[in-house]
């Protein structure tokens, strides 16, 4: 009988329980090396199971095994993203993450680009500019910011650290200001949600094995995270989002939209183009949107002039999808069928 698999429904479901048994209970997370091993036999015992029960069903022949499984997953010293593909190129990942924080923060400026050396690549992404302040104001930052700030400050030197938390909040906000420190100022909920997400995004297509008791590093690629400095040189640009409309539905104060729906025909006349829609799911939440292409090859005015129609509907141009994004079903403001 099963101990830690348990309710398995199928080959990815075994896949996936596995995946969580060992973030709890691998040695290198503080895991229990019986508890493990226990582990490992289980999985090994259900795997060519359910592989045999799925190629059955399906007709399809399964290359896994459970030790190639088991590496992929998670190998001895290090981990591998959500994302991870062998199969992708550094480049092709690259133009994968310039796509993702150009559509999902179009307010802000990424660097995004590779590097390359004899024996390891490099992805740096960098941000650039961000159209809101990113630190904390003095008023809003909590004891342990100060405390963060302390350590910034006066690292080797306790006696300051504490002269410094002792201090009058005027004091220290002096102290603070007065400090060319980069460390002494500490990202507001807002950048840090920014810089988490676009770095969690990055990890995703890395794997690392490596061991430095052995000086042995394995990863896909090298990455620092996308905050350079503390955010020391990145500049403040205020923005208007191009995507103002990500709600399925258009917005009210959209009337040229709601004219359109009107007269669905009439639009399909007055644009002179073809529409494929085809409905597909957002990749980063799981919601709903839909692809529209134009089947006719267009010139650079009708495609500006498109372009901007497309926009006062609701949608916008997504370069990786090579088509117009809409959060909602556009067939019929377009007067077409999906």
């Amino acid at each position: 009988m099963a101990k830690y698999f348990k309710n398995v429904s199928s080959l990815e479901d075994l896949k996936s329980k596995y995946r969580e048994l060992l973030k709890k209970n691998h040695p290198d997370n503080g895991g229990d090396v019986e508890v493990m091993k226990m582990i490992n036999v289980e999985f090994d015992a259900l795997f060519p199971i359910w592989k045999n029960r799925t190629e059955k069903e399906t007709g399809k022949t399964i290359n896994e095994t459970a030790s190639s499984t088991r590496k992929r997953f998670y190998t001895e010293n290090g981990w591998e993203g959500s994302r991870y593909d062998c199969n992708l190129s550094l480049k092709e990942i690259a133009k994968i993450v310039r796509t993702y924080v150009k559509e999902k923060y179009p307010t802000y400026k990424f660097s995004v680009r590779t590097s390359y050396a004899s024996m390891c690549q490099e992805l740096h992404v960098e941000l650039k500019e961000s159209p809101i302040d990113i630190y904390k104001p003095f008023e809003d930052l909590t004891w342990d910011d100060l405390n963060d700030i302390s350590k910034a400050l006066y690292m080797w030197h306790d006696d300051d650290r504490i002269d410094f938390l002792n201090a009058t909040r005027e004091e220290q906000r002096k102290m603070i200001e007065e400090s060319t420190n980069r460390n002494a100022r500490v990202l507001n909920e807002i950048t840090q949600a920014v810089v988490d997400d676009v770095d969690a995004f990055v990890k995703s297509y890395n794997y690392e094995d490596c061991d430095g008791m052995i000086d042995y590093f394995d990863v896909n690629f090298y990455y620092f995270g996308c905050l350079k400095d503390n955010g020391a040189d990145i500049k403040i640009v205020p923005k208007t989002a191009r995507i103002k409309n990500k709600s399925r539905k258009p917005a009210k104060k959209a009337t040229k939209q709601e004219e359109t729906k009107k007269e669905p025909e009439k639009l399909e006349q007055k644009t002179n183009c073809t529409y494929k829609i085809i409905k597909g799911e957002d990749t980063r939440d799981g919601s709903d949107l839909w692809v529209v292409r134009i089947v006719e090859s267009l010139d650079k005015a009708a495609y500006i002039a498109e372009n901007k129609a497309m926009k006062e509907r609701g949608g916008y141009y997504s370069k990786f999808k090579h088509g117009f994004i809409f959060r909602f079903d556009p067939s019929e403001i377009l007067g077409v069928a999906v």
